[in-house]
Parts: C-alpha cells; sequence; structure tokens
C-alpha cells in the first residue's frame, strides 16, 4: 500500500496494544468486499483477525444501517458485505494479539464499506480514528491518540490522520482531562509531518478523504448523477453525506474534466467523459448542450495543452452516434458539434481571445503557468529522449551491418542510404517521411555532410569505412545517428513552440513569461524578476532553453549521487 495506492473498499486504521504509557500503535487496514446477500445476512466477518463480538454488534446496529440509508437515498440497493483486517505484520513484529475489541475503527469501517458500495477508491495516504457513536452518524473522540499519531508520523505512507473531535466537550465522556491534553499535544507534535484533522460527523469525514473527481465518476457509473437534495432541509451527519455525494456533480463534471485536459491525463478524461455518455445512454436521453460545452471547453484551453496534451478522440465516434439517436430536432446542431469536439475538429484559435474574456491584470495566476509548464514537460530531456531519441537509438541498435568496410565511394553511399531509409521507416511517427527513393538519396548524403562538415569532410569518413579504421561503417553511421537525433530534438523543440506559443498573441505570451516567473524566478536574478515581463516576451525560446538546461544538469548530477 504504497503513498500513490488508491483502492476501493480499503481504508488505513491504527490499532493499539497495551495500556497507558506501555501503548503501542500500528498501522493496519480494514478490507471490505461486496458479496452476495444470502438469507437476508448482510455482513459477515473474514480472515484471521478476530473482531470482538461488541464490535460486530455495533457495525451491524449502526454503521451498517447508515451505509443502508445512505444508499437507499442515492436510490441504489442495499449490499452485503465481507468485513477483515490485512498488513498485520507490524502487530506480529511488536507481538500483540490481532483482535479488534474497540470502536476506534469505527470510521475505517464506515469509508471503505461506502467505497465498496459506490465503487470510489480511498487514498492509502490517510488512516483515520474515531467512534462513530449514533445512528445520526455522530462522530466522537477515542483513546490511544498519542501512540496512533506517533504511528502515523513513523509510516511514510501516511500523509493524512483523521481523528474524532477532542475540542468538543463529548470528548470528556471517553477521555479524562489529563488524556484529552496529552491527545492533543500528540496531534500537534506530529502535525510538521502529518496533516491532521478533526471531523465530528461522517459528512465532514467523507469531505476528507473522498475527492469530487472520483465522486462525479462514481455518480455517473452507479447511477446517482443527477439526484437533487433540494426538498430535505435536515441538518444531520449523514443528510450532510447524502448532500456531499449527490449536489453539484455536474459542475464537478466539467471542472474534473477541464483538469484532466489541462494536465495530460487524457485516458482518465475519456474514461469521464465515457461513463458521462453511458449514463445518459442509459437514462434515453441525449445530455442538452453536451457539444457546445465540450467544445467551448477544449477551446479554452491554451494551445500548448489543446495541441501537445489532448489525445483525440477524447470520445469515440459509436458513442456520439449512440447519444445523437437520442437527440430531437433541437438538439441535431449540437450533436454535429459533439463530434466536432470529440474529435478536435473546428478548434477556431480566436476563441482564446474572445472579446468577453478577461484582461490582463499586474497579478499572476496559476493560469498563467499553464503553457509554461506544458512546454517544459515536452522538452526537458527526459521528454525528448521519449519522444525521439529513444526511437532513433533503436533504430540504430536494429541495423545489421554486413561489413564494417566498403570497397567503393557508390558502396558508401549505397549503405548510408539503405540507412538513412532504415531509420524513416522505424520512426514511423516521424513528420518527414521519405516519398521516393531519389530524395531519400539526396537526403542521405546532405545529412553525411552535416555529420562531417567539422570532422575533415565525407570524404575522410569514407576513408575510415574502406580501411575500417577506428569502428569502420559502424563507426560512421554512430556518428550519423547522433547528428540525426540532435537535428530531430531541435525539430521537435521547435514544434513545441510553434504549436505552444506562436499562435499566442502578445498578451498571452507576456503571461506565459510571468508564468515562468513564478514557477522559477528563484533560479533568476533580482533585477530579472522586478522587470515587466513584456522585455522578455520576444526572447522566451532562448528562456525557456536556458531554464530547461539547468534543470536537465540538475537531474543529471542527481542521478549520479
Amino acid at each position: 500500500m504504497g503513498e500513490s495506492t488508491h483502492m476501493i473498499g480499503m481504508t488505513k486504521i491504527a490499532l493499539v496494544s497495551g495500556q497507558g504509557d506501555n501503548s503501542k500503535a500500528f498501522i493496519s487496514a480494514i478490507v471490505i468486499r461486496e458479496v452476495d446477500l444470502q438469507n437476508n445476512e448482510q455482513l459477515r466477518f473474514a480472515g484471521t483477525v478476530e473482531f470482538s463480538e461488541s464490535v460486530r454488534r455495533h457495525i451491524r446496529r449502526t454503521i451498517l444501517p447508515i451505509v443502508d440509508h445512505i444508499l437507499k437515498k442515492l436510490e441504489l440497493s442495499r449490499k452485503g458485505f465481507e468485513i477483515s483486517a490485512v498488513n498485520l505484520g507490524a502487530a506480529s513484529a511488536l507481538d500483540v494479539g490481532v483482535t479488534i475489541s474497540g470502536l476506534s475503527g469505527d470510521t475505517a469501517v464506515f469509508i471503505a464499506m461506502l467505497s465498496q458500495a459506490l465503487q470510489i477508491p480511498v487514498s492509502g495516504e490517510f488512516v483515520t480514528t474515531g467512534h462513530i457513536a449514533s445512528p445520526a452518524g455522530d462522530i466522537s473522540a477515542v483513546k490511544g491518540i498519542p501512540a496512533k499519531a506517533e504511528a502515523a508520523k513513523n509510516d511514510r505512507t501516511i500523509k493524512h490522520l483523521i481523528y474524532g473531535d477532542l475540542e468538543k466537550d463529548e470528548s470528556l465522556k471517553v477521555l479524562s482531562p489529563n488524556q484529552r491534553n496529552r491527545s492533543i499535544d500528540a496531534i500537534m507534535a506530529v502535525s510538521d509531518s502529518v496533516r491532521t484533522k478533526a471531523v465530528s460527523g461522517v459528512g465532514e469525514l467523507i469531505r476528507e478523504i473522498f475527492t469530487e473527481a472520483d465522486i462525479v465518476l462514481a455518480s455517473l457509473k452507479k447511477g446517482f448523477f443527477g439526484i437533487s437534495t433540494m426538498k430535505d432541509s435536515s441538518h444531520d451527519p449523514i443528510s450532510d453525506t447524502i448532500k456531499f455525494l449527490v449536489d453539484n456533480n455536474e459542475k464537478r463534471f466539467w471542472n474534473a474534466l477541464q483538469r484532466y485536459f489541462s494536465t495530460g491525463e487524457h485516458e482518465k478524461a475519456k474514461e469521464l467523459l465515457q461513463a458521462f455518455a453511458q449514463f445518459f445512454v442509459s437514462k434515453q436521453r441525449y445530455p442538452k448542450g453536451l457539444g457546445a460545452r465540450l467544445h467551448q471547453l477544449i477551446c479554452s484551453l491554451p494551445p500548448a495543452v489543446r495541441k501537445l496534451k489532448i489525445v483525440f478522440p477524447v470520445l469515440d465516434t459509436g458513442s456520439c452516434l449512440t447519444l445523437g439517436q437520442l437527440a430531437g430536432n433541437v438538439d441535431y446542431q449540437d450533436v454535429l458539434t459533439l463530434l466536432d469536439a470529440a474529435h478536435g475538429k473546428n478548434m477556431a484559435s480566436h476563441v482564446e481571445t474572445c472579446p468577453d474574456s478577461k484582461p490582463l491584470v499586474a497579478g499572476t495566476s496559476d493560469s498563467d503557468c499553464v503553457v509554461f509548464d506544458t512546454v517544459v514537460s515536452q522538452i526537458k530531456a527526459q521528454a525528448l529522449a521519449q519522444q525521439v531519441g529513444i526511437p532513433i537509438d533503436s533504430a540504430r541498435g536494429s541495423y545489421i551491418l554486413r561489413s564494417s568496410t566498403v570497397e567503393t565511394y557508390e558502396e558508401f553511399v549505397d549503405v548510408i542510404e539503405a540507412y538513412f531509409i532504415h531509420m524513416q521507416r522505424y520512426i514511423s511517427s516521424s513528420t518527414d517521411k521519405v516519398e521516393d527513393m531519389t530524395r531519400a538519396r539526396t537526403e542521405a548524403i546532405a545529412l553525411l555532410q552535416r555529420t562531417f562538415r567539422d570532422k575533415g569532410g565525407d570524404l575522410v569518413a569514407f576513408a575510415g569505412a574502406i580501411d575500417g579504421t577506428k569502428g569502420g561503417m559502424r563507426t560512421v553511421l554512430d556518428a550519423l545517428t547522433e547528428q540525426y537525433k540532435g537535428e530531430k530534438k531541435e525539430a521537435y523543440i521547435e514544434l513545441v513552440f510553434c504549436d505552444a506559443i506562436e499562435a499566442l498573441g502578445w498578451d498571452e505570451r507576456v503571461r506565459c513569461i510571468r508564468g515562468l516567473v513564478k514557477r522559477a524566478g528563484h533560479c533568476f536574478p533580482e533585477e530579472f524578476k522586478n522587470k515587466p515581463p513584456e522585455r522578455f516576451a520576444r526572447n522566451y525560446k532562448s528562456i525557456f532553453r536556458i531554464y530547461v538546461k539547468s534543470l536537465d544538469n540538475i537531474d543529471q548530477f542527481l542521478r549520479t549521487l
């Protein structure tokens, strides 16, 4: 369970062994699986970990009914669950028992159960502890906080510790004044390394753990997208949970989609769009204005993002046409717009500078950094190696010479030409494919001349290929490969600049420089940061290259340590 792990039906928990100053805690996890309902039995326990009878009874009588109530409000059927605990290696190392007898795991059981029921993943960076004290979903404080906080701090995968509110007067019903003060001190002591958060109800709990993007995807797949809670005026923790799960999901959908597009997470964007389309197909209705809104969203992205980070189509043609079959007369034009948007067609460049767009302001926002971040990510050494270097090196590695020497200049040129064609064919994604053999020979000779221009010329290369000294023909091909690779990297960088920045207006280029200052201003002299960005907007290529070169040098140095 690494720190980037997101699991469905699994939540980390801190379990305590011993009492008082001798108590020790270790990180475990509650795991919930959905099982078929048999004989109307909703809950069963499995695994080697023992759950005391009081814990089982509390889960059945308090936690499970809360989950059932939430599912009912979401118009979903109740579920059957199997509960177990895992990752108890620490328990064995500490020579402690594996019986869960307290109620401090309530929050972990609830989150894991709801995660499984709604198919919402939970990050492995969270650990929770707290007692769900009432059928309304109130969460109260528990004992053992100092040991649990220390366990969370010592576990490198834990970034968040969520616990029952210690500041409420009700906590004194569980903790003595001294225990509460020690717990508060322990929370403060670990706050530098672990983000701590007190919660008093299940609504607050899920707001901390479930992301809005995951909720909206679950709402589409499970079918509770579009449900409204406007008629429900309740303010208890369970009602708060339901409202958080169903309110504003359409807004969440568009926000998540924009974020995925902006950050280049095209697989997540496609999954979200596909779920959206499938939801409306299941409802047998066309989502009003989908084409126009999707087209507007994609057009509103910086050209750098749209051209370099979005992989079209973002929604397959079949799904678009299936939705189109549900459209009424007033929606036909929107269906055509949807097809254009899905395939990246008719993206007018003037959209980015439309009259009602916000004027350029003196301050710098995160949006000003989007183009800068995109360009840097595309022209760093690692990205260039992936896009250009590795394919060309693979082409060289797969080319086998019958001999390292040649006898005539004609044979020498024939080998160069054949290898040039091989590189072109091998890197099939190249934009400059050879169209005929005459052009191939001309371009191969030109590459040879550029490669050995400063090394004595092509005749010197030919001489080495005749006598086979210093590797003969193999060395010649190695030199051609390096020259070709360098040129292709430069061409790729220029293409990135062209796609990302050349089409931008002056104001957008100035914003791009502001983004550079915001992201990397610490690398530049004070006089640079204090001058107006307009002064440097015309020289953005040189500034970008210098900055990226410094990043590559640092990366290379760190790899040697």
